[in-house]
């Protein structure tokens, strides 16, 4: 499943399916912000946009809405089979992101 992808994700070299993978989480966490009427914050679409490099360094395809959309949808049913595991998998996007620099200001110092 997605969550031992993500706990072994590093900054340097993520595979296709892990970047992949990191990019649906922020995807769905901006689409759920944005859902409730709050802001996203700056951070987040640094993140995001770290994640979309990562892949396309990885190889995606520069038209991969559809595969996108499909892992999203994977990630919503993981969500409700397993809460806890898709919260991880998320914060461990996030911070391998962070880590690694996506966000000024945030990284290692």
């Amino acid at each position: 499943m997605i969550l031992p992808i993500l706990l072994l994700i590093t900054a340097d070299a993520p595979t296709l399916e892990q970047a992949q993978a990191c990019r649906a989480h922020m995807e769905l966490f901006i689409e759920e912000v944005a859902a409730g009427g709050d802001h996203v914050a700056g951070p987040t679409w640094f993140i995001r946009d770290w994640w979309d490099r990562k892949a396309i360094e990885a190889g995606a395809s520069d038209d991969d809405g559809a595969a996108l959309e499909a892992l999203k949808s994977n990630l919503e049913q993981f969500r409700t089979e397993a809460p806890e595991n898709f919260a991880a998998g998320r914060q461990a996007c996030v911070d391998v992101a962070i880590e690694a620099g996506a966000v000024p200001g945030m990284g290692p110092g």
